[in-house]
């Protein structure tokens, strides 16, 4: 039954295969079998039935569907490739000969490139150690199935094919350029050849940069040489070498130096190398960088003085130097003067330090390298000797109490430079003279107080420094006016003293004052001497100010002085006090006439008893002519009320001398003045008049007293705003006094 059942099954399929007239289906491969091509390169399709024999079928060739072999006995094609156009799906067709029957192919897909690859090179290290070597390799990019031809070369030989050696990687131990190139398939299909890579045998010997002149600090402009020196063994050997830098690499040269000028660009690191010069690909390392760092801008000499002032018959040092550099020699240069040209005084001199004992202006420069490099001069420094004399500061005026306001004039004086030209320097700075002026004028406040000191120059010679003169500066003073006595004497004068800061003469003299003086806010047409005293009889409120220098410089004015004029009259016994000077002026005239009419009636009558009553009353102890007031006395008076006109007397007494009767006794005469006393400082005069009184008393005997009264005539009174003068309204007072009877 299973054997039945497995005959049949085996003749259904061979049934239906003969039916449907197919068999295995036909394969279509490549060769080579690569995934993708190049413009150059060939492939085989071959197109495999798998039934029968090859020469039972004929075969056609689809491109993307479309026929490009219609029609080959053989089945295998060869398609060169032109164009990438050739990429595509590619499949084949069998047909059977004499029928009908065929068979598809399977479908392969080719690629196209359309530029031909260049082989790439490769080193795991450009530097072979001395006896040893290193690994190249070879390859092409996104293909497969290649193969490798190496080449080396040197720059005197030609290109040789390294044989044995088709590998991807290889293995070299001898300098030189190598390249390398892929190929594949057949005929074959070459790569381009890869680029050249330099194999070079590395030296054990040690190279170094260094730089001459071996200076800190390299300036633009200056030129410099760099060399390059095989240490460890390397003397005996003939080198080469080759230079890198911050400009293109040099190429390989016999001499191991550079020369160049600095330049901006110049500064970065340079390298050297070496190589023997019959083995071009056997070398040492590169060196160690070395980096130059060139300044920007070109250095200036720096010079410094120990002193500016050469002491008599000594010297100053200088010294020069470059900042931040080494190297410099240095050249020195005087000038007489600014507009001068400049002298060289030595050159090339390798100690920085010189003295001088010359003044001028100096300056100096840096010079290194060869050629010589140059820095910028230095700038000048003012060297100067010193004139032995030393100078003086004076004040004019000399005197030692200054006060604000005051124009002084401050004076620099050198003892032995009359008639050279000399220039000033001041200390208190603020004395900003011109430098020729040896005088300074000013009118000083009180910050202008201080010491003051000058020095000259001239040429380039300077003094020492003068003593301080201290200037001081006080307010402006006021002056002070006193009087010896407030009260004019008959005939007389009282003397006015005015000074400054309560001077003496002596001191007021020195100080320089004069004084002007003032009655009623009236200038007296006079200035006092020095001694600041003037001598006036005139009645007025007096003030003084004191004046000095040119232009003058006044104080203040002071304070205000009344002075009074006063009348005396002499008696024998007594002197009135101011009370009965009052009383006296009142009642004297009128008294005088009354003795003057009872003696004249007495002795008309010999009425002799009268007589001895007025002795009586004359000597009573409570007699009015008395009054208890002390004898030989003056006495002054003087207006209480100022604005009354008030008649003003004094009248003295002499004492009995006790002679006798027959004596004679003093003529007085008294002044009796009328003033009128205004408003003060007010400029008008007042208005006087006067009353001359004489009394004459002869001896006893006569018992005859008579008076003559005289008064000037009155004038009219001036009005004061529709006012009568008080001069007019003047009252006369007088007190007369007997010390001894009139007939004894």
């Amino acid at each position: 039954m299973g054997a039945t059942l497995l005959c049949e099954l085996g003749l259904f399929l061979l049934c239906t295969l003969l039916c449907t007239g197919h068999t295995q289906d036909a394969v279509l491969t490549i060769e080579p079998n690569w995934s993708s091509f190049f413009i150059g390169e060939f492939v085989t399709f071959k197109c495999d039935m798998n039934e029968g024999n090859d020469t039972d079928w004929y075969y056609t060739f689809n491109k993307d569907g479309q026929g490009f072999i219609l029609y080959s006995d053989y089945k295998e094609h060869v398609l060169s490739f032109t164009s990438t156009g050739d990429s595509g799906k590619y499949q084949c067709t069998g047909h059977r000969m004499g029928s009908s029957y065929t068979k598809n192919s399977n479908t392969v897909s080719v690629t196209v490139s359309a530029y031909k690859p260049r082989a790439t090179l490769t080193a795991g290290t450009t530097i072979i150690p001395v006896g040893g070597s290193v690994t190249l390799t070879c390859s092409v990019q996104s293909s497969d199935g290649w193969k490798y031809e190496w080449f080396r070369r040197t720059q005197t030989t030609s290109e040789v094919h390294i044989r044995d050696q088709q590998n991807r990687d290889i293995r070299v131990s001898q300098g030189g350029i190598y390249s390398c190139r892929g190929t594949r398939g057949n005929p074959v299909y070459y790569t381009y050849d890869s680029y050249d890579v330099t194999i070079e045998i590395t030296f054990s010997n040690k190279v170094v940069v260094k730089q001459q002149p071996n200076w800190p600090q390299i300036f633009r402009g200056e030129t410099i040489t760099l060399t390059c020196e095989v240490q460890e063994g390397g003397e005996t050997t003939e080198w080469e070498y080759e230079w890198r830098g911050p400009s293109t690499p040099t190429q390989w040269t016999h001499n191991n130096d550079v020369t160049f000028r600095v330049s901006e660009s110049s500064s970065g690191d340079y390298m050297c190398k070496s190589r023997r010069r019959d083995d071009s690909y056997s070398s040492t390392e590169w060196s160690e960088a070395f980096t130059l760092s060139g300044s920007t801008s070109k250095p200036r000499a720096t010079l410094t003085a120990q002193s500016s002032v050469i002491p008599a018959g000594g010297s100053v040092t200088l010294s020069c130097s470059v900042e931040g550099s080494a190297g410099w020699k240095f050249d020195w240069f005087r000038r007489d003067s600014v507009s001068s040209k400049a002298q060289l005084m030595r050159g090339n001199e390798a100690n920085r330090v010189i003295s001088v004992s010359q003044g001028g202006l100096y300056h100096c420069r840096g010079g290194r390298g060869d050629p010589v490099y140059y820095t910028e001069d230095s700038s000048d420094v003012t060297v100067v000797e010193t004139f032995p004399s030393k100078p003086t500061v004076t004040l004019q005026p000399s005197w030692t109490q200054i006060y604000s306001g005051e124009t002084v004039t401050v004076r620099c004086e050198i003892q032995g430079g009359e008639g050279a030209q000399w220039t000033y320097e001041w200390r208190a700075a603020k004395l900003n003279t011109p430098p020729t002026s040896n005088e300074y004028r000013i009118t000083v406040t009180e910050s202008d107080s201080g010491g003051y000191s000058c020095r000259g120059r001239r040429d380039y010679f300077f003094s020492e420094w003068s003593d301080i003169i201290t200037l001081t500066v006080s307010y402006k003073p006021k002056a002070k006016l006193r009087a010896d006595n407030t009260a004019v004497p008959v005939g007389g004068s009282v003397t006015l003293t005015c000074s400054v800061n309560s001077s003496s003469s002596s001191s007021s003299s020195s100080s320089g004052w004069k004084y002007y003086w003032y009655r009623d806010d009236t200038p007296v047409d006079a200035v006092s001497p020095s001694n600041g005293q003037i001598s006036v009889s005139q009645e007025g409120l007096y003030r003084c100010r004191g004046g000095r220098g040119n232009p003058v410089y006044y104080t203040e004015d002071s304070q205000e002085v009344h002075i009074n004029t006063t009348v005396t009259v002499s008696g024998a016994d007594s002197s009135s006090s101011p009370v009965w000077l009052i009383v006296g002026l009142v009642c004297g005239v009128s008294l005088i006439i009354i003795l003057l009419l009872l003696l004249y009636r007495c002795r008309q009558s010999k009425c002799s008893c009268f007589t001895r009553w007025i002795q009586s009353e004359s000597h009573s102890p409570g007699s009015s002519t008395n009054h208890g007031v002390n004898q030989n006395e003056t006495h002054e008076y003087n207006s209480l009320h100022p604005g009354d006109a008030n008649l003003y007397e004094s009248i003295t007494q002499e004492e009995d001398t006790g002679t006798g009767a027959d004596e004679p006794r003093d003529l007085t005469y008294s002044v009796i003045t009328l003033q009128n006393v205004g408003k003060k400082r007010k400029h008008h005069k007042p208005e006087q008049s006067a009353v001359y009184s004489e009394v004459k008393t002869g001896a006893a005997e006569d018992s005859l007293m008579y008076a003559e009264v005289k008064q000037p005539k009155k004038e009219k009174a001036k009005k004061n705003k529709g006012k009568s003068s008080p001069a007019a309204d003047a009252a006369v007072y007088s007190e007369v006094t007997s010390g001894s009877s009139l007939s004894q």
